[in-house]
């Protein structure tokens, strides 16, 4: 069974779009080999699933790197902090990197996530998902 994490864009309580050059840009010294629609990471068995075209409303990444030293990690942090984003898994939890993020948030998604959690350091996300038992 895999574990997932999605990551996704909002806006006034709406699911909304930012550049996938910030995403590329930042997963860019990792990423092994690309097809279309995912990219698989180094030194890891995560793929990262992600919409073509200029914009996106965010991504996903099946069985993130289990290393919180792995650059993943800091990349997201990046990805979040030039973006108005939450970090989330199904059943567990969520993270922004930004707390005025959270009044964005769709209604439904954070009756079912909950408050999310503020990721100021890489190793915030991993802490995190151990945390929630994921």
């Amino acid at each position: 069974m895999s574990f997932d994490t999605y990551l996704t864009c909002v806006d006034h309580g709406k699911v909304c779009r930012f550049p996938r050059s910030i995403v590329e840009e930042a997963f860019a010294p990792f990423i092994e080999s690309k097809s279309e629609g995912s990219w698989k990471l180094v030194d890891s068995l995560a793929d990262v699933w992600i919409g073509a075209g200029p914009e996106v409303t965010g991504f996903g990444v099946s069985r993130p790197p289990g290393d919180k030293q792995h650059p993943f990690w800091r990349a997201l942090l990046e990805i979040m902090q030039k973006t108005q984003t939450v970090f989330f898994w199904i059943d567990g939890g969520a993270v922004v990197a930004h707390l005025d993020v959270i009044p964005h948030m769709p209604p439904d998604m954070l009756e079912s996530l909950g408050t999310p959690a503020l990721a100021t350091e890489p190793g915030d996300f991993w802490d995190y998902i151990q945390g929630t038992g994921a």
